[in-house]
């Protein structure tokens, strides 16, 4: 009724009282929507981000929904590449709890936003449109045969009563067993048919999530390796044959390993703090300075090694995105640990990001980890009078 004011009010009201996480996470949402819609000058992107969060933590995949659709919506007039990167988790993770009407949803979005691939996503709305229609004429046209049945039988019945009270029952029963037979065969029908499309989709994404998986390993294991040992040397001409020839069979090894489910190899003899001391090393020459703040051993204590592993991941993919694509002359890691998280904080001096490099596989990638871990990433670039970019990124450590 845009009644902001009492709508505020009492979505205030329900924010303060609520001891139910959803409840909270639902009017916080709502709140923020409402602040914004009388005040365009309210933001509520971090109060959407936090609902986001808490309903992420609490794996709860149809209020995440809700969030990803409020998301796509509060940046279709802001940031097109945005607004379809939460349309596609919410068609994404609509179609994981099978829900029809939020993948329709998802797909009117994308079809407003993705230009390119329009026709895909209209012809995937007929389909599943399509089908949701066929469903209901389908069930309607169930109850409208059974209640005909019905009728004739009752009208029969009432036309033989006077006549042949036995005969009168024999068809009713006759009729009765047909019609259960028939409506069992239909069920099964359906049944068997949304079951084969199910396990046809189920088949599908497990390939496409097996090509993903892989795809990931060869990126992180051979190419980042292989990139990482040819900074080193390019870097540091003192490095000797064999530990070259060293580097290499590691990566040779892990590169064999491949198939198997984890490929990281759990060496503790190497303190953390000090492997990411050396990876920025590998990193700074003549022309690229690189700052490390707050890496200090405690920062790591208590953290698992697969943890550990995901982080060192992220943090080689953006030195050599750096040193390929940003031509910076400086590059700062700052490391703060807090009573609940590890905090990183990366800025370089670079050409900043754009819209085209934040949908390319290394920075996906990158996301993906973070969020796998419980926590979250930013990018964004330096103001306009300062060039480079800056990432924050967060996660739990409990």
């Amino acid at each position: 009724m845009k009644e902001y004011t009492k709508a505020k009010y009492y979505l205030e009201l329900s924010l303060n009282t609520t001891s139910n996480t959803m409840d909270y996470a639902r009017s916080l949402s709502n709140l923020s929507a409402a602040k914004y819609l009388s005040d365009k000058n309210d933001d509520p992107l971090k109060d959407y981000l936090r609902a986001l969060d808490i309903r992420y933590r609490s794996k709860n995949i149809t209020e995440m929904n809700s969030s990803y659709a409020t998301l796509s919506d509060y940046y279709s007039d802001k940031d097109i590449d945005s607004a379809k990167l939460y349309a596609e988790k919410m068609y994404s993770t609509s179609k994981q709890i099978k829900n029809p009407e939020d993948q329709l949803q998802a797909l009117q979005k994308l079809i407003n936003l993705d230009k390119n691939n329009y026709l895909k996503y209209f012809n995937a709305f007929q389909n599943i449109n399509d089908s949701v229609i066929i469903a209901r004429g389908k069930a309607k046209n169930q109850f409208a045969l059974i209640k005909s049945d019905i009728d004739k039988t009752e009208s029969k019945n009432i036309e033989l009563q006077a006549k042949n009270l036995e005969a009168e029952n024999k068809v009713l029963y006759r009729n009765m067993i047909v019609a259960s037979l028939l409506l069992t065969l239909i069920i099964s029908v359906i049944w068997y048919t949304k079951r084969k499309k199910r396990l046809q989709k189920e088949k599908e994404l497990e390939v496409k999530n097996t090509e993903l998986k892989y795809s990931k390993k060869v990126h992180d294991v051979v190419a980042n390796g292989i990139y990482q040992v040819m900074t080193k040397l390019e870097n540091h001409l003192d490095i000797s044959r064999n530990e070259t020839l060293d580097d290499l069979e590691y990566i040779y090894n892990r590169s064999r390993n491949l198939s198997y489910e984890n490929i990281e190899i759990n060496d503790e003899s190497e303190i953390f703090s000090e492997k990411i001391r050396k990876l920025m090393g590998y990193f700074k020459n003549d022309h690229i300075d690189t700052i490390l703040i707050g890496n200090d051993v405690e920062v790591w204590e208590n953290i698992s090694h697969s943890c550990k592993a995901e982080v060192y991941q992220v943090l080689r993919e953006l030195l050599i995105n750096m040193k390929k694509h940003s031509h910076a002359d400086r590059v700062t890691l700052k490391f703060e640990r807090t009573f609940e998280k590890v905090k990183i904080h990366y800025s370089d001096t670079g050409v900043g990001i754009n819209n085209e490099t934040i949908l390319k596989n290394g920075i996906r990638n990158m996301i993906n980890r973070i969020e796998n871990l419980g926590g979250c990433i930013t990018f964004e670039n330096k103001t306009q009078t300062e060039k480079g970019m800056i990432v924050h990124f967060s996660f739990p450590f409990s």
